[in-house]
């Protein structure tokens, strides 16, 4: 068990490099410091979704040919997937990267036992599909697993995951 006194970034500060991901995972894995996961979506996303749409525009958009088709949003680092069913809940297509299989199944639990939570917001738009995913942000695997390709996504949405990165793992141009 993780000391409570000890914090999460002390406990990371053990795993170096391409280690990193690797002691996210623990933390989920042993479910003792999972102090950050406050167990509902951030109130500032509901309330752009609510509010203030026109800052990301709307979950679907039609084609040259008047098709309509759903965004996608991407949730990195997603916790419980919390934010990825509220995305869901306003109709894109959304889709929570986290690095442990452990973390995969707690999104997995809070999808089946949390459906009247996060209601359909729009009728006429309807639930998007909601898809986890375990994998390192920083490696292409996950994408290629989901068939997808860089730039898939038309949101991305990080409320922790990027404050939380070392600086190690951060690309350098």
């Amino acid at each position: 068990m993780v000391d409570p006194r000890e914090s999460v970034p002390r406990f990371l500060a053990q795993y170096k490099g391409n280690t990193y991901v690797e002691g996210w995972a623990k933390l989920w894995d042993r479910g003792d410091c999972l102090n950050w996961d406050k167990g509902f979506p951030n109130p500032a996303l509901e309330d752009t979704l609510t509010e203030r749409q026109s800052i990301l525009g709307a979950p679907t958009f039609k084609d040259g040919n008047g098709n309509r088709h759903r965004r996608r949003a991407l949730v990195p680092g997603c916790g419980r997937g919390v934010d990825v069913l509220l995305l869901a809940s306003f109709g894109y297509d959304a889709y929570g990267l986290e690095c442990s299989h452990s973390a995969i199944e707690a999104c997995n639990a809070e999808e089946a036992g949390t459906k009247a939570t996060y209601p359909i917001r729009d009728p006429s738009v309807g639930r998007g599909s909601i898809t986890f995913i375990q994998g390192d942000f920083f490696d292409d695997a996950w994408l290629e697993k989901l068939g997808l390709q860089q730039n898939a996504f038309d949101l991305v949405y990080d409320h922790l995951s990027a404050s939380n990165i070392q600086d190690t793992k951060m690309p350098r141009n």
